[in-house]
């Protein structure tokens, strides 16, 4: 009986609201590293205020002095310090005491010595950002000094209250010890909080595919099939921030590893990877038009997974082989849709091998400890994986200034220093109380930015931030006014842990809920006037837009030269991928001058060298990640110039990067004893990575001879030829096919850049051009 147009049309069983409200939260905020951080705010702050009141009780200090000095240090160490070990963590906060206090002290004795005292902000800033490099002990005293100084220059403080000043904040910054002892973190309950978001952002890609699937009932079909690609385009990128930052999470631990830690690195990639080629066929049934009893199949088979969990992939893999004809006996395996229905099946069967052993590895993980990590070519900054960071290590280092020895750090901190000397007189005009205003404005567009992009972009989050807050902030004031200061000190609390909670992630929501604090501290001093809110977006943007202006024109770097170091750390990658393929270590078989380079690309851990094809592949993903960071655009232009030519280099990039980690999911490991051929081919490639990555990040107006990329077609020929009969033999075909895939993709990118793309034929055991 002939299958209707209407078969199996079945929506997927929705999550109940509590649940998915949950699973939101656990997506938005994998292992509620964020949540934990606005906890401890919410409970610190307090604490410190109370013992700050306490202490300013006995010595006869003003109790609002007592509770807003309370308040400062147990706020800035619980938004600066985070460290996996418990013991750190309560030495780091008690060491800031000394840092506190002498930059308070500092500042109440500079207070006749103006000019003094202006210089030595110039200098507090600076060394606030360059002691980023010399460890977090010194980036941990740089930071609390450089607060201690701002209070003691903006209270009116005689130099008599220095002692009881020291014992409000010795008390406050004991009590924030007590309250992190207190709430220390779980290892084992942040480990599953991790799983369930991640499960819960596969759920969403999986849901995303179903809407794709299903888009052909839509009344208008075109643009619902568009509007279904672009959610599953965007889901299956979330998708992949979060396997990235699971990844780096997982090893960010800090103590040894042990027999569960590759399982995990392992079943976290493959995961990862199930889904998205889940994901990736769906949308291919889509885009090919495949016959609709395929797509009906399809559909029903994702409701299954969906409904009842990935434990259920084997039964969808059933259905959907069994409901559209495609299953061992079909004739048609020379079809593009019964080799994607294949790979459908292939993956759901994945995906419940991947499911079962979640569950088992639950039970196994150690449920005391710091943390259960393991190697990781991800490196995590503020929660998230590493976007333009490295990218601007690397072009400061190797570009027109590293004979100056500059780091990333250092350059940024001289930013800070010029902007500053510039800013202050500026902000002295036009309001001499409050021109440190202008000085935050350059701290905070300066402080966790690299490129000018990002700094522009965190300036406008300033401004919008601003704006929204006073707006909040005053009416607030006119509502409760200052006769309700308890209810004030609830709402400051509350602001500051939900500030803290967007610090991370959207800067804005911090930027509106500090300046809705402010407003109520200026209430309860009396200085809230209706210019007091424009005067501080005034002076922050003043701020901002020097800070911008100073890191374009002090020690620049060119933004292509950034994208073409870009590029490179991802060429070099894929290069030690293409090794790692047939056994090969891309360190030991680099160039003395590569080497480095390398290292730094494919291994930026401190655990020693990444190993292992998921690994490999791991790390062209985390290149790629790199890469869409500085390759953000301010504005979004569909044609024209730079952004088409980026547009083409990333899309043959991500192609390369989709194809090692298909390849490293169905291998695993390398195969032993790989053909001479596929050896060949194998460093034939890596060669012409090499060549192409030195030619990109030279620019196209060096010197240097234009690179020649060699292709490897033939040489793949005699590799499969000459694996018939192995037992390795689909072993073999699996890493032929991605080495001809990666020539392919990588082949288009050389000839944009203007290398030589020639054909090879192998002659004995070399290589010859034609």
């Amino acid at each position: 009986m002939p299958r209707t147009e209407t078969t199996n049309r079945t929506a997927p069983r929705r999550r109940t609201r509590t649940r998915r409200l949950t699973d939101r939260a656990l997506a938005l905020d994998p292992g509620l590293v964020k949540t934990d951080g606005a906890l401890r705010t919410l409970v610190a702050v307090p604490a410190g205020m109370a013992v700050g009141y306490a202490v300013a009780a006995v010595f006869g200090l003003p109790a609002i002095l007592g509770v807003m000095i309370g308040a400062m240090p147990a706020f800035i160490t619980c938004l600066v310090i985070v460290d996996p070990s418990t013991g750190r963590t309560a030495a780091r906060t008690g060491a800031t005491l000394v840092p506190f206090v002498v930059a308070l002290a500092g500042s109440i004795a500079l207070q006749p010595f103006r000019l003094l005292e202006l210089v030595l902000i110039v200098v507090l800033l600076f060394l606030q950002f360059a002691a980023a490099s010399w460890g977090a002990w010194a980036a941990d005293a740089a930071v609390v000094g450089f607060a201690g100084y701002l209070c003691g220059l903006l209270l009116p403080l005689p130099e008599t209250s220095v002692v009881p000043i020291g014992l409000v904040v010795a008390a406050s910054l004991a009590a924030t010890i007590v309250v992190r002892l207190l709430l220390r973190p779980n290892p084992h309950r942040a480990l599953l909080r991790t799983r369930r978001g991640f499960v819960a952002r596969g759920s969403d890609v999986l849901e995303a595919s179903a809407a794709v699937l299903a888009a052909t009932a839509a009344a208008d079909v075109p643009r619902a099939r568009r509007r279904a690609l672009r959610r599953l385009r965007r889901a299956r990128d979330r998708y992949h921030e979060i396997a990235l930052t699971v990844d780096g999470m997982l090893a960010a631990s800090g103590v040894d590893a042990d027999a569960a830690t590759e399982e995990l690195h392992r079943l976290v990639f493959d995961t990862h990877f199930a889904i998205d080629e889940l994901a990736r066929g769906a949308g291919a049934l889509v885009e090919q038009d495949a016959p609709s009893d395929t797509r009906h199949a399809a559909l029903r088979a994702f409701t299954v997974v969906l409904r009842h969990g990935g434990s259920h992939g084997q039964d969808a893999a059933q259905i959907l082989l069994d409901r559209s004809g495609t299953g061992a006996s079909a004739a048609d395996e020379g079809t593009g849709t019964t080799a994607i229905v294949r790979r459908l099946a292939a993956e759901f069967s994945d995906l419940r091998s991947a499911g079962l052993r979640w569950r088992e590895l639950r039970d196994e993980l150690p449920r005391r400890g710091a943390g259960v990590p393991f190697a990781t070519p991800v490196v995590l900054v503020g929660g998230r994986p590493a976007g333009a960071v490295p990218v601007v290590a690397d072009a400061v280092a190797e570009g027109p200034w590293r004979r100056w020895h500059l780091t990333a750090s250092l350059r940024t901190a001289a930013h800070a220093a010029i902007a500053v000397a510039i800013v202050e007189p500026l902000a002295l005009m036009l309001d001499g109380s409050r021109f440190y205003w202008g000085v935050i404005g350059v701290m905070i567009v300066l402080a966790g930015t690299n490129t000018t992009h990002e700094r522009i972009r965190k300036a406008l989050h300033r401004a919008v931030g601003t704006v929204i807050g006073g707006a909040v902030g005053i009416a607030l004031v006119h509502l409760l006014g200052t006769t309700h200061p308890w209810v004030t000190i609830v709402l400051v609390c509350v602001l500051l842990a939900v500030g803290t909670y967007g610090f991370g992630g959207v800067y804005s929501v911090w930027a509106a809920c500090l300046v809705v604090v402010l407003c109520q501290v200026y209430a309860f001093s009396g200085t809230l006037t209706g210019a007091l809110i424009p005067m501080r977006l005034a002076e922050n943007l003043l701020g901002a837009a020097v800070a911008v202006l100073v890191s374009a024109v002090v020690f620049p770097i060119a933004t292509r030269a950034v994208i073409r170091r870009a590029v490179r750390r991802q060429l070099v990658t894929v290069r030690a991928f293409v090794l790692a393929l047939v056994g090969l270590d891309a360190e030991a078989e680099a160039e003395a001058g590569d080497t480095a380079e390398a290292d730094r690309a494919s291994s930026p851990t401190d655990d020693g060298p990444v190993t292992g094809l998921r690994s490999r592949s791991r790390a062209v993903d985390a290149a790629t990640y790199q890469l869409d960071a500085v390759l953000r655009p301010m504005v979004r232009f569909p044609t024209g110039g730079p952004a088409r030519a980026d547009a083409r280099t990333r899309a043959s990039l991500q192609a390369a990067a989709a194809f090692a980690r298909e390849a490293a999911g169905r291998l695993g490991a390398a195969p032993q004893d790989p053909p001479a051929a596929l050896r060949g081919a194998a460093e034939s490639l890596a060669s012409s990575i090499s060549q192409l990555a030195d030619g990109i990040v030279a620019g196209p107006r060096s010197a240097t001879p234009a690179s020649v990329w060699v292709r490897v077609g033939d040489q793949l020929d005699e590799a499969v030829a000459a694996a018939s009969g192995r037992p390795d033999e689909r072993a073999i075909e699996t890493a032929v096919h991605a080495l001809g895939r990666i020539d392919e993709a990588l082949a288009l990118l050389a000839d944009r850049h203007h290398a030589t793309v020639v054909a090879a034929m192998s002659a004995g055991a070399g290589i010859i051009s034609v």
